[in-house]
């Protein structure tokens, strides 16, 4: 919600002229770049020293990149000031750039063989999120007078609340039932006579793919 709706908050609610803001408004897009880059050395720190096994590493950034910008989304909601609001848009967006370091990578954790299906029918799940926020948040603040500061702001308060409520409720799943363990049904159809070899193959695969990300 917070990429494709960020021009819409800053115009209806901070006031801001896009054509006159640009640094402004394409900052929250450099965060989460950064936090791509960061994440990644810092989730792969974790990981080489032993600090934290695999999957602990995942739920660490599943935190970072929901439970984390969920709180300062509430944060926003409640501001009414356009700095504070521009700060804790900003760092939520950092901490987006997490999100990546666990789901992405999290297919070829489950299963080397099956990660490009996993990743198909994953991205495809999520784009249904992709498409659904927009729509309710234009349900939520159309049709309101933009003079109206207090009716936009409590509407796009609605919005962030609902948000954030989304974000916390799918991090918990993740850190209840998340794993970064090779699964049993990677060895589905798999011939008797694969050579151990050809197994510790896919398994260094599955490890270089992992550092890929970040991991």
């Amino acid at each position: 919600m917070l990429l494709s709706d960020i021009p819409k908050f800053m115009i209806e609610v901070l006031q801001y002229n896009m054509k006159d803001s640009g640094f402004i408004a394409s900052l929250p897009y450099v965060m989460i770049y950064i936090g791509y880059i960061s994440g990644g050395y810092f989730s792969d720190l974790l990981v080489r020293n032993e600090i934290l096994s695999k999957t602990w590493t995942r739920k660490l950034c599943s935190v970072a990149a929901q439970i984390i910008p969920a709180i300062l989304l509430t944060g926003m909601a409640y501001c009414e000031n356009n700095v504070p609001i521009l700060i804790l848009m900003n760092i939520a967006m950092y901490f987006q750039g997490y999100a990546n370091l666990c789901y992405y990578a999290n297919y070829v954790d489950l299963s080397p063989r099956f990660s490009p299906i996993l990743c198909g029918f994953g991205n495809g799940l999520s784009a249904v999120a992709g498409i659904m926020g927009p729509i309710v948040v234009g349900f939520l603040v159309n049709n309101v007078d933009p003079n109206n500061y207090e009716k936009v702001h409590g509407r796009w308060k609605i919005a962030f609340l609902s948000a954030s409520a989304v974000w916390v409720f799918g991090s918990l799943q993740y850190c209840v039932f998340g794993s970064a363990e090779v699964q049993p049904w990677n060895s589905y159809g798999l011939e008797e006579e694969t050579s151990v070899e050809d197994e510790d193959l896919l398994y260094a695969y599955a490890e270089e793919s992992s550092r890929g990300f970040g991991i």
